[in-house]
């Protein structure tokens, strides 16, 4: 008879099983995007502290308890929601708002990244320049932080009906993060970093292969740029200021990771909200979209040709540049070119109505 009434007891919890995923208010949204700022700022001032000698041979370190905080916080609130939500009935593996269960994901794998890191350290010593950035303990770290910076982002994408700063706002912030994760990795190639290098000549020694490295910081960022702004125009028809936005801070977090070594070229600054301006004004007029790949071409050409334009613009007025214009210029149209490339792969032609499938 228990045994009976057990039974008759479980039944209807598994009858109570809520189907889909929990809603994610604007709050929830809000709140994972200041949590994933949190850590962004937490990376780049840990990179400031190591481009300027502030840190020694020790894992623990401020920096680093600013940054692994941050993860511990975005943990904590997800792992809240998961718990409340598993109790209110939702399936495990449904139990966060649609697209922030790789967001989770993530934060269990920096978490088991940061334990690898410390190994890795013990066993092999710690990075040093370069290495910093490429290391396979740091790269870990990289993987499961683009998981859960982009969540906001991702949960965005799945909704229906969203446009306009208030709808997208959390979107555009995390791509902004994410974005400046990725550049942050490539440090070792990005124009923000590093005006006080095209601002010389070269050394003595292979013009080539600095000629090479120099012209690798503009097509790197502009790669990764242009990748984003396409994706989030593939996605939706960006609020004015979007553009302006995303490449302003941006530039801004990748100026301050050599801020003081760069700090008297700041000048160069602007050239992120001139291009941005441009990137919005054309997106207002012009509203690029699939059904507008003409558009989508232009815009994509535009924003990395004004942005490396005016930089080098600035830079040859305030400083001086260690180019000649043959390459400065040619470097610009190329960024431009790079962009240009990226909008066949977000909107590529129409196919013929008679071609076969590939399959």
């Amino acid at each position: 008879m228990a045994a009976t009434d057990t039974q008759s007891n479980l039944t209807p919890a598994r009858t109570r099983r809520k189907p889909g995923w929990p809603l994610a208010g604007q709050r929830f949204d809000l709140l994972a995007t200041a949590l994933a700022a949190w850590v962004i700022l937490g990376v780049f001032i840990d990179v400031n502290a190591h481009n300027h000698g502030r840190v020694d041979d020790t894992f623990f370190t401020p920096w680093h308890f600013l940054l692994y905080s941050g993860v511990l916080a975005n943990g904590i609130f997800l792992g809240i929601a998961q718990y409340r939500h598993v109790g209110q009935g939702y399936a495990w593996l449904r139990a966060l708002p649609k697209g922030y269960l790789p967001s989770l994901i993530g934060v269990v794998l920096f978490g088991g990244g940061g334990g690898f890191d410390f190994v890795w350290h013990s066993l092999f010593g710690f990075e040093v320049n370069l290495e910093a950035l490429l290391s396979p303990a740091h790269l870990w770290l990289a993987t499961g932080a683009v998981l859960f910076l982009i969540g906001p982002l991702r949960a965005t994408w799945g909704r229906a009906q969203a446009a306009g700063w208030r709808d997208l706002f959390p979107a555009i912030v995390s791509a902004t993060i994410t974005l400046s994760l990725l550049t942050m990795f490539t440090e070792f190639a990005h124009v923000m970093s590093q005006p006080d290098v095209f601002a010389t000549r070269s050394p003595g020694g292979n013009r080539y292969f600095w000629d090479v490295t120099q012209a690798a910081s503009v097509l790197i960022p502009a790669v990764l740029m242009s990748a984003t702004l396409l994706l989030l125009l593939r996605r939706w028809r960006l609020p004015f200021g979007a553009v302006t936005f995303v490449l302003t801070v941006n530039a801004l977090l990748m100026f301050y990771l050599r801020l003081g070594y760069i700090g008297e070229y700041w000048l160069v600054l602007l050239a992120a909200p001139l291009a941005g301006l441009v990137g919005d004004v054309a997106i207002l007029r012009l509203r690029p979209s699939l059904a507008r790949p003409g558009a989508l071409r232009l815009v994509a050409f535009a924003v990395p040709f004004v942005y490396f334009l005016a930089y080098f613009a600035i830079l040859l007025t305030t400083a001086r540049i260690g180019w000649t214009i043959h390459l400065w210029l040619g470097v610009t149209v190329m960024a431009g070119i790079t962009g240009l490339g990226l909008s066949y792969l977000v909107a590529p032609p129409a196919l013929p109505e008679d071609a076969q499938s590939t399959e």
